[in-house]
């Protein structure tokens, strides 16, 4: 069963299939070219004959099926379906790349897609079941696990408590200058 959703807030499920008859090599394109891939899951733009629900589309209505792998290599040979299966563990948003999860201890870095209905990416930090930070960043931006990885190490978890604060009003690049500079300025 695939998940209908739109940008307008109709949902719903459909036994259509949007990648049937395609061949591995088509799908293997739609797929490097989807609104976003994570973890063998895919969500796939389609145009508005695929509208969920009773509402009609409107001119601004995104609407996104998203599959799982099974969905996607649906009536593949085995190596079709192998191909498929291995392109949606390769995680992107719109063709840029999510980064791989960090653990630095017990704090666990990761970027995962939005749940929104453009394209961005949702930073998350946490250590154990509390989160220090969850932000999100539209794309294309710079990778920007790597400076939180280092904020971290430098400042400590306190720090990522406020770039996630300070990241509500300004972003979160914006944010982890702002607090390097507000650190940097109280150690001087």
């Amino acid at each position: 069963m695939i998940t209908l959703s739109c940008s307008c807030g109709s949902a719903g499920t459909t036994r259509r299939h949007p990648m049937r008859g395609l061949s591995a090599d088509q799908r293997a394109a739609l797929i490097r070219d989807a609104f976003s891939v994570s973890g063998g899951f895919l969500a796939l733009e389609v145009d508005a004959s695929w509208h969920p629900g009773s509402d009609e589309p409107t001119e601004g209505c995104v609407v996104l099926a998203d599959l799982d792998s099974l969905d996607a290599s649906a009536g593949l040979d085995a190596d079709g379906a192998k191909t498929i299966r291995d392109l949606l563990e390769i995680g992107h948003v719109r063709g840029q790349s999510l980064p791989a999860a960090v653990e630095v201890g017990t704090v666990r870095f990761r970027v995962a897609p939005a749940d929104e209905f453009g394209p961005a990416m949702s930073y998350l930090v946490t250590v154990g079941t509390e989160t220090l930070l969850e932000a999100t960043v539209q794309v294309p931006h710079a990778d920007l696990l790597p400076e939180l990885v280092a904020v971290h190490e430098e400042l400590g978890a306190d720090a990522l408590a406020r770039v996630d604060v300070v990241a509500a009003r300004t972003g979160l690049a914006a944010a982890i200058s702002r607090v390097r500079q507000e650190r940097a300025t109280a150690v001087a």
